[in-house]
């Protein structure tokens, strides 16, 4: 394979400019930014007149969860209906606080949750639903708020993945909508998220609750800083993700995404000492200078990008995720395939820097001891949500990369899946009817 054809980007990019690193690292060591004027500034970019919700910054979306949890205090053995993908994190935040997750599965078509569910899932020791839009794709939140009011359940948004300028910024209906600045988010502030908060009493209480919280040192966010300085030359630059990376997977043999991916994570140790802070000084500066600095116009460019690329993938080898989404952005660029290492593997031969471990999502799974007992409220096991995650493939395809390689790169997914010659398709996913306790539930998988 001559170097000449590699595609010198990967599935993963860090959406700043050195310019947006170095400011941070400004407010870190220079000046002296003024937290509650840059709390006030956020305040008052994030109230539009599409959504007029209160405004919180925290540190991360987990940060905001855990606190929503700990203000709200639910007894233990509460439930909280999620998603059945996100990162394992959000599951872990909601069971410390003694709360069980009841996954809801996914469609692959839209990403929405599987509305017709819910109201099967909901019992008495049901609290809040988590719904969240994934790999940027937005669904229509009016009839999981319609069900959740008609059951007194609190509205969760997570918008993590989600952002994409100030025309939506959550549902106004929702309890909370929660929005992501994480290192590989769009409009990256290398940390920092905002919640967007319906109730004055819940957000009086959560801002009361969270301004007791020690706040991230300038030190500590001026380490990531420097860390992800790192990250994005390994990311961003594409002698390094194109013939770097060709020498270093194929010749050496390294997983080098898995290396970044280790590196980007968040919260690698002391998970809940570290997201009970409050945002730095520098973290909220460096957020307010990304918020005013977001221009719809270079955003679109990724969209435009991504849609160019569902118009050219038509191999029926392949499927799409999301592509009949409300609104379809492009944090990530999904496809299911039936070998997704075997076509990761073909792809890397051909120098299309192909990922399945870009992100942290995975399947959220019923608690063990739910499972063993099929208890009233689990109807359904999260099997979209399982076979997205089982047959994931993530393609180098996003705003940084031009139009020549993007066709490239589908051209060389076309030959490669051409030599499976199978058409993939979505499988029936309805389970059999098993009768337990003298109720009918379907049939869990065995491995469960």
């Amino acid at each position: 394979m001559a170097l000449v054809g590699v595609v010198p980007y990967g599935s993963l990019f860090i959406d700043a400019s050195w310019r947006d690193i170095l400011s941070g690292i400004r407010d870190c060591t220079v000046s002296s930014p003024d937290r509650q004027l840059n709390t006030r500034r956020l305040q008052k970019i994030w109230t539009t007149a599409q959504n007029p919700n209160h405004v919180l910054p925290c540190l991360s979306v987990r940060t905001g969860l855990d606190l929503f949890l700990t203000v709200k205090k639910f007894p233990p053995g509460s439930e909280i209906i999620m998603s059945a993908i996100n990162i394992p994190d959000m599951a872990r935040v909601v069971r410390h606080h003694g709360v069980r997750v009841i996954p809801i599965d996914v469609h692959i078509e839209t990403l929405s949750p599987k509305v017709e569910l819910l109201e099967g899932l909901i019992t008495e020791r049901t609290v809040a639903v988590l719904v969240a839009h994934l790999y940027g794709k937005w669904f229509d939140m009016s009839e999981v708020i319609d069900i959740a009011r008609r059951h007194g359940l609190y509205v969760l948004e997570d918008c993590a993945e989600g952002f994409c300028g100030f025309e939506y910024i959550g549902n106004p209906r929702s309890d909370i909508a929660f929005f992501s600045f994480g290192v590989i988010k769009p409009s990256t502030a290398f940390g920092g998220s905002i919640l967007k908060i319906k109730d004055s009493k819940l957000f009086s209480a959560m801002n009361e609750a969270y301004s007791l919280y020690p706040t991230q040192s300038s030190l500590e966010y001026m380490k990531k800083l420097l860390k992800y300085s790192v990250a994005t030359v390994g990311l961003n630059w594409p002698f390094l993700t194109g013939y770097g990376v060709f020498v270093v997977q194929n010749v050496l043999g390294i997983d080098h995404q898995k290396m970044w991916i280790s590196l980007l994570r968040g919260f690698p140790d002391q998970f809940f000492q570290k997201i009970r802070q409050q945002p730095s000084a520098g973290l909220l500066s460096l957020l307010v200078h990304r918020c005013i600095g977001f221009r719809q116009k270079s955003f679109q460019v990724g969209v435009d990008k991504g849609r160019h690329a569902d118009m050219l993938l038509k191999n029926p080898s392949m499927m799409k995720v999301g592509d009949k989404a409300d609104n379809r952005n492009y944090w990530l660029f999904p496809i299911l395939v039936e070998k997704p290492d075997e076509v990761i593997d073909s792809l890397c031969k051909k120098g299309i820097n192909a990922y399945r471990g870009a992100t942290q999502l995975n399947v959220i799974e019923p608690h063990t001891d739910t499972s063993h007992q099929l208890s009233e409220q689990l109807t359904h096991y999260p099997e979209e949500a399982r076979f997205i995650i089982d047959h994931v493939v993530y393609l180098p395809i996003h705003k940084r990369v031009p139009y020549y390689y993007i066709e490239r790169v589908c051209k060389g997914l076309e030959e490669v899946l051409q030599k499976h010659g199978t058409v993939f398709q979505k499988p029936c996913f309805e389970r059999p009817l098993v009768v337990l306790n003298g109720k009918p539930v379907p049939k869990l998988p065995s491995k469960l």
